[in-house]
């Protein structure tokens, strides 16, 4: 069985390991609660906690598939133009490694079959400079002869045109006698005039003759320059053979988008196997290259962050992540990270002091380290090596074009030192050194520790993310609980102050109705009926309050609980509110603010349904209206309350005729006085009792509301259980994922660490 498929089996434990454990919270959480709403909440902390496991089984399928076993990797890590290639393309030459021997062997081979040498190209580049300021020389002569030229033909014809003007006035201002003598005889311009016009015309074929003697010379010279170019042409298009086979092919122009993909380089020195990867630069933005750099340090086992600034690395501004942010999100999971200060040299200068480098940058490097140190931890941070990379790669480099620009900045290092002290002086050969004899040395051992650290990392990140997670809603969870409460003492105010304020109205409609009876009858006692009518006429009164007293009583019951119904609805749209509020700023925008990589899709019911909660209040209500207004045992009737009372009439009928009229309508008002009180007792006491009865059943009510609105408090506190559990249990797998033998022992002997068993 192969290391690599030996070890893989750490990846199977942990996923199993993490299904058993968050299995068994699922299945304690699933038990039935009997309650819709809370089986809800329940059901919701279940998709968080599932979309966790399935994002840890991601994460660990990406660590089994990007985690390299066999080869000791390290990383070349840091911002475009550190010079990270330019380390590696020299450690190739100087580590011997197999693809660069190759390439450089097919160069040096076919730069002998195109005969191809330095000494060539150089006669060429001087003929074309020397034949281009001839020609520029050349011409600027013959445009010089020819304007002179130009200038004495232009002289002589001005002085032609001149006579042949001097002739033409004279002729004119001739008398008619000159005029005839003239006829015969030539003004002497006139006999001078032919001389000029040959003198003129025998000008100009000669200046033609100069003109085109002079024109012949720039032409020689430009067809040989012609030539020579056209063999520097053919020279330097033999370079395009070769330009692909030289060394640093791999270094980069300052360009950010030079390297977009990672390279490993295999070496193999000392017995030791290593791999050196070539990673993008981390930019300001760097998307287009993210998954090559995460892949990259997740593959490596060692990373070097290589950096040509002697300083601590930038922190990010306005939103933006800086290079120390970087290095601490991509870096934390490593156990090896060294920092590569990789000082500029354009001048052989740089390399002949005592030291690399100078004082300041031994400042600059001891707080780079400190926060490097602050950002990584002591365990992943090692420390900071000093190396010239530019010079060291012209040092060892031999394979380059001529018309290369390294060849001359090799040329000016290597007439100031040779290449041996400048890999020296460079600090080339103790980085070499370090490699053979430090970083790679046990690197079975460094292999295993790094990949487990690894997996407990990501676990790390999964129990930081679980416990954040339960913080926040354990912290909802109180003030949820917190609002709950007092919704429903507002609630319970409410009712007890709606109760008070029903049987006041209530009391008072009595009060009204009994005072409008008692005007009504004496009223009737005024027109002096007789007792047996008065009597007839109390009885009927009274049993009328069958109707209105139940007419008159309603109206002022759904006054009052009209004004109680909206008064609870605003109490618990209130508390929605509030609920949503707390939700939001103590779960949701926690939550994001924790970056996970993954949606947590988590959903809460952030209230009760206020139109269910006021139906069902009103038809409590209804029932206990129904109640108060029916005839049955418990309710109330004007029957019931004449059959539970009776009507008294004590009147003196046996000496009635001896009293005035007054005196009988005096009886008759005090009898009716006292059955109105009677009547009026008992229907206060049997009011009372139902009006109990009503804010009893109403209570009722209120307490599944009361209950309904605690919810969100129950689903806070089961979620907060949930991950806490898994959270508990992710923590027992993190700390045994450790090897038997810890890294120093496995330095100390060539057996390497073993795998450590997951029970």
């Amino acid at each position: 069985m192969s290391n690599t498929h030996k070890m893989s089996q750490i990846y199977d434990q942990v996923t199993a390991f993490v299904d058993q454990s968050l299995g068994a919270v699922l299945q304690k959480s699933a038990s039935r609660t009997g309650y819709v709403d809370l089986e809800s909440a329940i059901a919701s902390s279940r998709t968080l906690l599932e979309k966790f496991r399935d994002k840890t089984h991601e994460d660990i399928r990406e660590l089994r598939e990007l985690s390299e076993w066999e080869t000791f990797t390290i990383a070349f890590y840091g911002e475009t133009n550190a010079g990270k290639s330019t380390l590696i393309e020299t450690l190739r030459i100087l580590l011997g490694d197999s693809e660069k021997l190759a390439t450089q062997q097919k160069f040096q081979t076919l730069a002998k079959e195109l005969h191809i040498d330095a000494e060539s190209l150089i006669a060429l580049e001087k003929s074309v400079q020397q034949l281009q300021a001839q020609l520029t020389e050349s011409q600027r002569h013959a445009d010089s002869l020819a304007k002179q030229l130009l200038n004495e033909e232009n002289q002589q014809h001005a002085h032609l045109t001149a006579l042949i003007a001097t002739i033409a006035n004279k002729r004119k201002n001739l008398s008619i006698w000159q005029k005839l003598v003239h006829l015969f005889k030539k003004l002497d311009e006139e006999k001078a005039l032919p001389a000029q016009e040959q003198a003129l015309a025998q000008l100009k074929i000669s200046q033609k003759a100069k003109l085109e003697s002079i024109a012949s010379e720039p032409l020689r010279i430009q067809s040989k320059l012609d030539a020579c170019k056209s063999d520097l042409a053919k020279v330097e298009s033999t370079f395009e053979q070769l330009i692909p086979l030289q060394d640093g092919l791999i270094i980069g122009n300052g360009r950010s988008d030079f390297t977009l993909q990672s390279h490993a380089y295999h070496f193999a020195a000392e017995g030791q196997k290593f791999q050196l990867v070539d990673v993008p630069g981390i930019e300001g933005d760097e998307k287009q290259v993210m998954s090559a750099i995460d892949a990259s340090v997740k593959k490596a086992h060692a990373v070097f962050y290589v950096t040509r600034n002697a300083t601590p690395p930038g922190s990010g501004s306005d939103g933006q992540e800086g290079t120390i942010d970087k290095i601490k999100r991509q870096l934390g999971k490593q156990t090896e990270v060294w920092a590569i200060f990789n000082k500029s040299a354009t001048n052989p200068q740089v390399l002949q002091g005592q030291s690399l480098i100078n004082q300041n940058d031994a400042v600059g490097l001891a707080e780079m380290g400190k926060s490097l140190t602050a950002s990584l931890g002591t365990e992943t941070y090692k420390g900071h090596l000093c190396v010239s990379g530019m010079p060291a790669f012209l040092a060892s480099a031999s394979c380059f074009v001529p018309n290369n620009p390294h060849v001359r900045n090799r040329e000016k290092f290597l007439l100031a030192m040779e290449a041996d002290e400048i890999l020296q002086r460079s600090g080339m050969n103790a980085f070499l050194q370090f490699l053979r004899s430090d970083l790679c040395q046990n690197f079975k051992a460094k292999i295993l520790t790094a990949n487990l650290k690894k997996v407990r990392s990501c676990l790390q990140d999964g129990i930081v993310h679980l416990n954040q997670a339960r913080d926040n809603f354990a912290n909802a969870a109180q003030k949820l609980e917190a609002q709950q409460k007092s919704a429903a003492s507002q609630i319970d105010g409410l009712l007890a102050g709606t109760s008070q304020k029903l049987k006041s109205e209530c009391h008072d409609e009595l009060n009204s109705k009994k005072t409008s009876m008692r005007t009504a009858i004496y009223g009737y006692i005024d027109n002096e009926p007789s007792n047996d009518d008065f009597k007839e006429y109390l009885t009927v009164e009274i049993d009328q309050l069958k109707t209105s007293m139940g007419v008159d009583l309603e109206a002022r019951f759904a006054t009052v609980f009209k004004s109680f119904t909206s008064e609870a609805e605003a109490i618990i749209q209130k508390n929605q509110k509030n609920v949503s509020e707390i939700l939001h700023y103590t779960i949701d925008d926690p939550f994001s603010s924790l970056k996970l990589s993954f949606n947590t899709d988590f959903k809460m019911d952030n209230g009760i349904n206020v139109i269910a909660l006021i139906s069902s209040l009103g038809g409590a209500a209804a029932l206990v209206w129904a109640s108060f207004l029916a005839s049955n045992p418990v309710g109330w009737s004007t029957a019931a309350v004449l059959g539970a009372v009776g009507l008294v009439f004590s009147f003196y009928k046996a000496v009635r005729s001896f009293f005035s009229s007054e005196y009988k309508k005096e009886q008759q008002r005090k009898s009716a006085d006292e059955n109105l009180d009677k009547v009026f007792e008992k229907l206060t006491e049997m009011l009372d009792s139902n009006l109990d009865s009503a804010s009893a059943k109403i209570n009722e009510a209120l307490l599944e509301t009361k209950t309904k609105m605690r919810i969100p408090y129950e689903q806070s506190i089961n979620t907060k259980v949930a991950l806490e559990d898994i959270a508990s249990k992710m923590a027992v797998l993190r700390e045994k994922l450790v090897p038997k033998q810890s890294t120093n022992v496995a330095a100390r002997t060539s057996t390497p660490a073993t795998a450590p068993a997951i029970v």
